[in-house]
């Protein structure tokens, strides 16, 4: 490691102190209108899948536990508990193409054929990583935009399993 050395983005350096950090460049999203046979790293792999063109952002993905409280009135004490598991929503947005087979694919879970099947996720970061889940499409809806600006389309996800990262 050197100082005055430059390294690629995400490798060992000065700025990182050592950990591992990576840009979104060269991070793909890709669906498939399909479950896994099983929810593992093994099954997800075995599905083929169509990358989402264009992509320029993906929403934090996560789950999320409600917080549930008991208020009892002796104490005045706020006890809480960890209620309902919710493993979250996300969004993607893209510069809309007619053409893209990713996109086609979205808009027809939001509202085509596909409308009621659960879809398999696969986003792979720069390092190969690979996050995996299953979802159901909720929305595709277009962004004409302003002046200077790329027709765009956002579709919104929700989640339905544990995301699997391999």
């Amino acid at each position: 490691m050197s100082i005055n050395k430059w390294e690629p983005p995400g490798t060992w350096g000065p700025v990182t102190g050592g950990l591992m950090t990576q840009t979104s460049t060269g991070t793909t999203f890709s669906i498939v209108a399909e479950s896994p046979a099983t929810f593992n790293a093994a099954g997800y792999a075995a599905l083929t899948y169509v990358e989402v063109g264009e992509v320029t952002d993906i929403a934090e993905i996560g789950s999320e536990t409600a917080k549930v409280e008991h208020k009892p009135l002796k104490t005045g004490i706020v006890e809480k508990f960890k209620g309902f598991r919710d493993f979250g929503s996300s969004s993607v947005s893209f510069a809309k193409s007619a053409t893209d087979a990713g996109q086609i694919l979205l808009a027809s879970g939001a509202d085509g054929a596909n409308i009621n099947k659960q879809h398999s996720v696969c986003i792979t970061l720069q390092d190969g990583t690979k996050m995996y889940f299953v979802c159901k499409v909720f929305s595709f809806k277009t962004a004409p935009g302003s002046a200077d600006s790329i027709v765009g389309s956002t579709s919104s996800i929700e989640i339905e399993s544990v995301i699997v990262e391999v």
